[in-house]
């Protein structure tokens, strides 16, 4: 079990960068809301968003959060320790209604999807738009992104 956000963070890094490259943001500004970390996978003129909000207990409060990364992402995921995760499971309903992607990580550094999203469409043109010339001149390279989206 984690003891603190930051400690999770840390090693969500880690799993992040080995599993799926090094194309992320960690804790992105100036967006509607600060997300823990944003994916991205540039495809010729085509860039997909993915964005992940970590939270140890407040599985409700990360929902909420990860609706509003939509705004801007094509794909947003709630990422709980094991415990948090399996509360969280017994209201999957709401992450299906919102597609908000559900995961579990815990300190093995295992992870597990538990609701993977559809992707979608952001809901704000002008957000993604920002975060979309931020990353434009990024040399950064993702792999694995099929993992993560439905």
């Amino acid at each position: 079990m984690f003891k603190t956000e930051q400690q999770m963070s840390l090693m969500f890094e880690k799993f992040l960068k080995a599993n799926f490259g090094n194309a992320y943001l960690k804790e992105c500004q100036g967006l509607f809301g600060v997300p823990d970390f944003v994916f991205y996978d540039k495809q010729k003129q085509a860039v997909s968003i993915i964005s992940f909000e970590l939270k140890l207990k407040n599985w409700k409060k990360a929902a909420k959060q990860a609706f509003r990364y939509k705004s801007f992402s094509n794909i947003s995921y709630v990422v709980l320790c094991s415990k948090s995760a399996n509360v969280a499971l017994n209201n999957i309903a709401l992450f299906e209604k919102y597609n908000i992607g559900l995961a579990k990580f815990d300190t093995d550094s295992d992870f597990e999807i538990l609701y993977k999203p559809e992707l979608s469409t952001p809901y704000s043109d002008n957000l993604n738009q920002k975060l979309v010339q931020t990353i434009s001149s990024s040399r950064k390279k993702s792999k694995n992104i099929e993992t993560l989206v439905r």
